[in-house]
């Protein structure tokens, strides 16, 4: 009768090698597929500030970035820019809103001098013209930063007019009347949670990281063969 007689002594020390080589490769296939799962969240993120504001800036648009893993750090992070994240955050988790940098300018001189809360917030009227992001103008906050003056007879000037209930605000006396560029606000704006970030962050994962890990894989096992 034949038979055939399997020895796996021969081949098993064979099979150990090779399993010791795909164990010691599989941090960095682990790290090849969150780094290239966290571009991909990039990429829809910053895809994504067109969907959920209107006319954004370039700026926005290139808000998000990547820190990368490593096969001895197994995490990558995607997050705003510094710069970025003073606005976005609200957008993301709502909130009040933090108080502008022209804002910050416009009252830089004031307070102390005036009973003005420092985180006093302006809201634009109609006078004022916004660019095609919504926000006001470098242009226009330079001209008026410019004009103010909280004694001046002419031009802009920023404080409480005397004689009269008009709030806080910054106004432009021309030919005897006062004109209002921005009054304060009642209290801070708040803003309601806007940009999904975790949503679209969780959707790149589900469909992306399998992938890459795979292919990682699969990678690291031809070359271990």
């Amino acid at each position: 009768m034949a038979t055939i007689t399997l020895d796996i002594k021969s081949e098993l020390p064979k099979a150990i090698r090779w399993t010791d080589s795909i164990v010691k490769q599989l941090p960095f296939a682990i790290s090849q597929a969150l780094n290239s799962t966290g571009f991909d969240m990039r990429t829809s993120l910053n895809s994504a500030t067109r969907q959920y504001f209107d006319k954004p800036a370039p700026f926005t648009q290139r808000s998000f970035i990547v820190q990368k893993g490593s096969k001895r750090d197994l995490q990558v992070t995607v997050l705003a820019n510094k710069r970025q994240n003073l606005y976005l955050r609200t957008q993301v988790s709502g909130g009040p809103r933090k108080q502008k940098g022209f804002e910050r300018k416009f009252l830089a001189n004031i307070v102390g001098t005036q009973s003005i809360p420092s985180n006093t917030q302006l809201a634009p009227t109609a006078l004022i013209k916004l660019n095609a992001q919504g926000n006001v103008s470098l242009a226009t906050i330079k001209r008026i930063q410019q004009g103010i003056s909280s004694t001046a007879k002419a031009g802009f000037f920023a404080g409480v007019p005397k004689g009269n209930s008009l709030p806080f605000g910054i106004y432009r006396r021309s030919k005897g009347k006062l004109l209002p560029y921005f009054v304060a606000t009642s209290g801070p704006a708040r803003y309601r949670p806007r940009f999904p970030m975790q949503e679209i962050g969780t959707k790149v994962v589900e469909r992306r990281f399998g992938q890459y890990l795979r292919s990682a894989l699969e990678r690291a096992i031809a070359s271990a063969r």
